[in-house]
C-alpha cells in the first residue's frame, strides 16, 4: 500500500476520533438542592418553651427511655421478624449484587476455551494457483478435504477506562447501595415509632377503662340512692331513669375501651412479625412518661443529616449525577487492551506442536461514530432523572421541616391545654373535698357528693386524653428528628452541580443489615 492511501486512512481515523470523542455541552440539571437556613423554623420554635431549646438529638436507644422491658422486647421482635424490614434487607442484597456484577465486568477480564470440530476444507481440483512474480504456481492445499481443526486458547481484555465511565457507574451503584441501607434505617425508625405509638395507645385505653369503671361504680351508688328515694316517694322517677341512661353510656364506653385494647394488641402482634394473636399475650403496659427533651440548636440545617429519608434522597441525587458522568464518558473512544495466546492446529495431534503456537496483543478502540444521537438522548434522559431526584430531595426536605413545624405547634397548643385541664381537675378535686366535708356535717346528701365526683371523673378523662395526645406527639417528634440516625455513619461529600465530587461510600458503620 502506498504512503498516500495510508495517510488518508490515518487522517480519516483521526477526524472520526475528534468528531465522536467530544461530549456535548448544555446538558445539566435545571434544579438545585434546597438547603434551609438556620431561620427556617425560627417563628415556630419561638413559640416553644425555652426549656425545649438548645438541646441535643434523640438517642439511638430512645425506646429504652420508656423503661418498659415488654416494649423493648416487642421492638426487638419486630426488628427480627417484620416483613417490611425483611424486604429492606433483600433490597440491600440486590443493590450489593448489582455492584458486584459491575465489578466482575470491569478491569481485567480473562477467558479460556478449547474447541474441536470436524470440517471439510475447500478444494479446487485439488490445487490452488498462487501468483508469485507474475507466475501462477499450483499449490496443493490439503491432501485430505476432511480436517479436524482444534484450538486451546486464553484471552485477556483489560478495560483502561480512560474517561471514567466505569468509575462513574461504580459511584452510582455505591450511592444506590447506601441509599438502600439508609432506606432500611428509615423502615426501622418508622416501625419503632409505630410500635411505641400503638403501645402508648394501649396504655391510654387501659387508663380510660379504669376511669370508666370507677365512674360506673360511683354512678351505681347514685342510681341506687335515686331509686330508693323514688320508691319512698321523696323524688320522682325522672332522676333515677336519667341515672340509668348515664350508666348504659358508661357501659358502652367500657366496651369501646375493651375493643381499643384488643385492637391495639392485635396490631402490635402484626407489627412484631409474630402474627395478630402474638399481641394478645401482652400484659398491661407500664411506660414511664417521656421527659421533655430539649430541641437541637441548629434544627433546620442539621436535620438534613439526621433523617434517613433525606439522606437516602441525597444519595439518589448522587447516583443521578454519576449516571450523567457515565454517559458523558461514552462519547469518547473506548480503549481496551486485548491479548490472545493459544494453540491452533488442523488436527488434534498437531495441537501441542511448536508450530501451533499463536498469539496477539494490542489496543482495541471502539468509536461511537454512528451512536451520537442515541447517546445524546440518553444524556438528556439522565439529566431529566437528575432533576427528578433533586425535586424529590427538595420535597423530602420540605416535608420533614413541615412535619417538625406542625408537631411543635401542636405541642405548644397541648401544653396550654394540659395546663388548663390540670387546673380544672384540681378545681374539681377541691369541689369533691368540699362536698365530702359538707356531707360529714350533714349539710349535703351522698348522692350530691357522688354527682360532684362524676364531674371530677370527666375532668380526669379529659386530662388523660390530652396527656396521651402529648405523649404521641413526643414520640412522633422523635421520629421526625431521625430517631438517633446520623449521616456521619456515611462518608459523605457535598454535591456540586458544576463540579460533582462523589463519596466512596465504603459502608455504613451501622451494621444492622450487613
Amino acid at each position: 500500500m502506498s504512503a498516500r492511501p495510508t495517510a488518508a486512512i490515518f487522517a480519516l481515523c483521526m477526524a472520526a476520533l475528534l468528531a465522536c470523542g467530544c461530549a456535548p455541552t448544555g446538558f445539566a440539571p435545571t434544579l438545585e438542592l434546597r438547603e434551609p437556613d438556620a431561620s427556617a423554623l425560627a417563628k415556630t420554635t419561638a413559640d416553644v418553651a425555652k426549656a425545649l431549646n438548645g438541646g441535643g438529638w434523640p438517642a439511638p436507644d430512645w425506646v429504652r427511655q420508656f423503661g418498659d422491658p415488654q416494649l423493648d422486647g416487642l421492638v426487638a421482635e419486630a426488628y427480627a421478624h417484620n416483613p417490611d424490614l425483611q424486604v429492606a434487607k433483600a433490597r440491600i442484597n440486590s443493590a450489593q449484587a448489582q455492584l458486584q456484577q459491575l465489578s466482575s465486568l470491569t478491569g481485567l477480564i480473562a477467558t479460556a476455551g478449547a474447541t474441536v470440530s470436524k470440517a471439510r476444507m475447500p478444494q479446487t481440483d485439488s490445487v490452488a494457483n498462487v501468483s508469485a512474480n507474475g507466475y501462477d504456481i499450483p499449490v496443493q492445499l490439503f491432501g485430505d478435504a476432511s480436517q479436524t481443526p482444534s484450538s486451546l486458547f486464553v484471552g485477556l481484555d483489560y478495560q483502561l477506562d480512560l474517561w471514567g465511565r466505569n468509575k462513574a457507574a461504580t459511584r452510582g451503584l455505591l450511592s444506590l447501595r447506601d441509599a438502600a441501607r439508609v432506606d432500611a434505617e428509615q423502615v426501622r425508625l418508622t416501625l419503632a415509632v409505630a410500635i411505641v405509638t400503638l403501645y402508648c395507645e394501649l396504655d391510654h385505653a387501659y387508663a380510660l377503662r379504669d376511669l370508666w369503671v370507677e365512674k360506673r361504680d360511683a354512678g351505681d351508688q347514685i342510681a341506687g340512692a335515686l331509686r330508693e328515694r323514688a320508691a319512698r316517694g321523696i323524688d320522682n322517677h325522672y332522676d333515677a331513669e336519667e341515672a340509668a341512661v348515664r350508666r348504659n353510656k358508661l357501659i358502652a364506653q367500657i366496651a369501646l375501651a375493651d375493643e381499643r385494647i384488643q385492637l391495639a394488641q392485635l396490631q402490635l402482634g402484626v407489627l412484631s412479625g409474630g402474627g395478630p394473636e402474638r399481641g394478645l399475650a401482652l400484659t398491661r403496659p407500664h411506660p414511664v412518661n417521656l421527659a421533655d427533651a430539649p430541641l437541637p440548636a441548629q434544627l433546620p440545617a442539621d436535620l438534613l443529616g439526621r433523617r434517613p429519608d433525606i439522606v437516602a434522597a441525597r444519595l439518589r441525587v448522587e447516583a443521578a449525577y454519576a449516571a450523567i458522568d457515565g454517559t458523558r464518558a461514552e462519547f469518547y473512544p473506548d480503549v481496551n487492551l486485548v491479548g490472545f495466546a493459544g494453540l491452533l492446529a488442523l488436527t488434534p495431534g498437531a495441537l501441542f506442536s511448536r508450530q501451533a503456537l499463536s498469539g496477539s496483543i494490542g489496543p482495541a478502540v471502539s468509536l461511537p461514530i454512528f451512536d451520537r444521537k442515541r447517546l445524546m438522548a440518553k444524556l438528556n434522559g439522565n439529566t431529566a432523572n437528575a432533576d427528578v431526584a433533586i425535586g424529590l430531595y427538595n420535597k423530602t426536605v420540605d416535608a420533614a421541616l413541615g412535619d417538625v413545624a406542625r408537631t411543635l405547634v401542636s405541642l405548644s397548643t397541648l401544653d396550654r391545654l394540659v395546663a388548663g385541664e390540670r387546673d380544672a381537675a384540681d378545681a374539681a378535686q377541691r369541689s369533691v373535698s368540699i362536698a365530702e366535708e359538707r356531707h360529714r356535717r350533714g349539710l349535703l346528701m351522698q348522692k350530691d357528693v357522688n354527682s360532684v365526683k362524676l364531674t371530677l371523673y370527666d375532668e380526669r378523662a379529659q386530662l388523660i386524653d390530652l396527656l396521651a395526645q402529648r405523649r404521641a406527639l413526643r414520640v412522633a417528634l422523635i421520629g421526625q428528628l431521625g430517631g438517633g440516625f446520623d449521616k456521619r455513619t456515611l462518608q459523605a461529600t457535598p454535591i456540586s452541580r458544576l463540579n460533582a465530587a462523589f463519596p466512596t461510600h465504603d459502608g455504613l458503620t451501622d451494621t444492622h443489615f450487613d
